[in-house]
């Protein structure tokens, strides 16, 4: 099978290294010329941890059409932030109609995904789903070179039409698929979007630390203490708030961890101090990070947006979009706004 993995970063990596060691022929994509030529200087990875061997891909490309060209499936690795882009480009790109995968897709990524490809693309209607999560923690030491610290359970997947969804199970590899369950609808990968929970606030509630030269911590053991933990159970609830209403029932954040890790713990702090591949990772050095730039313009934001347009108090969110909005001085509620309210419409009003 023939995989085209687009993003070579932390879970990049791990995904290329364990279907290339299955025995896929593996195509990269990545925007760095410097990643692609120390990928093509040998061809191969370097993958530790949970899976240790070296990696053969077939080579690496910074033209997409070139990576896309004849494969089978196309496995999207970036942050969402890259994904309007990808869009535009992929869609100026295909030539076959080739299932696209977000790995995640944050919140409602697939649909905003497939309303910039159709920008460029009137003709082609490819399968675009999104998963809940990634698979894979990990973190790239190198550009050929990754420690996979562990493999998650059960990590949904959705499309926008659910009858599709048998057909995105089907295209993906075996040695992956058992990791992945369908879900009922996409508002179980979206609004199932857990980074947003625990990325953004522990960063900005240790920015002090977080912008230190002279101080490194960990971001789940050291960033959460129990108090910080505490607000992201109440950040959490809001969140469960707008997926019901919704018609979703959704785990929250503390039995998300249970059920992927196979973690114990009554509250979400204990949980996550059970939770032994968040022990060694290492929180970001700066606030100009996906945490941040990712997980609030693409996570919180559009929650925030169809949480009040369902009337439901949205404080702890709000708060958070706030102080990072003023903290760095960016307003995260301008990117893709008008797209945002579309959505919540459809959302909204969805039979």
């Amino acid at each position: 099978m023939r995989i085209t993995v687009i993003g070579a970063g932390n879970t990049g990596l791990a995904m290329i290294s364990h279907l290339a060691l299955a025995g896929n022929e593996v195509v990269v994509y990545d925007n760095s010329s410097e990643v692609v030529s120390a990928l093509n200087s040998t061809k191969s990875i370097r993958c530790g941890g949970a899976i240790n061997d070296n990696a053969t891909i077939a080579f690496a490309s910074t033209d997409i059409s070139e990576a896309i060209s004849n494969t089978d499936l196309i496995l999207i690795m970036t942050p969402a932030f890259a994904h309007k882009d990808l869009a535009a480009r992929l869609g100026a790109s295909l030539q076959k109609e080739v299932p696209i995968i977000l790995n995640p897709g944050r919140t409602f990524g697939a649909m905003k995904f497939e309303y910039y490809f159709t920008q460029t693309n009137k003709f082609l209607k490819p399968i675009i789903a999104e998963t809940q999560t990634v698979i894979h923690t990990a973190r790239r030491l190198t550009a050929n070179k990754v420690h996979l610290i562990a493999i998650k359970d059960s990590v949904e997947v959705a499309t926008k039409d659910p009858d599709k969804i048998g057909e995105i199970i089907t295209a993906l590899p075996e040695v992956i698929r058992p990791y992945f369950k369908p879900a009922k609808s996409i508002i179980e990968t979206s609004i199932g979007n857990v980074g947003m929970i625990l990325h953004s606030t522990p960063l900005l509630l240790n920015s002090g630390w977080t912008e230190s030269p002279e101080f490194s911590f960990r971001h789940y053991w050291d960033g959460i203490t129990p108090r910080i933990a505490n607000y992201l159970e109440k950040l959490d609830f809001e969140r469960l708030s707008v997926a019901k209403a919704l018609g979703s029932d959704l785990l929250s954040t503390k039995d998300w961890i249970k059920r992927s890790y196979h973690s114990e713990g009554e509250t979400l702090f204990e949980c996550l101090r059970n939770t032994i591949a968040y022990e060694i990772i290492e929180a970001p050095n700066t606030l100009e990070h996906r945490y941040i730039f990712e997980d609030i313009p693409y996570g919180l934001v559009p929650l925030e947006l169809v949480g009040i347009n369902l009337g439901i108090d949205m404080h702890y969110t709000t708060l958070i979009i706030d102080l990072a909005s003023a903290l760095l001085e960016v307003d995260f509620r301008e990117n893709e706004y008008d797209l945002c309210q579309h959505i919540s419409y459809y959302l909204k009003n969805r039979k």
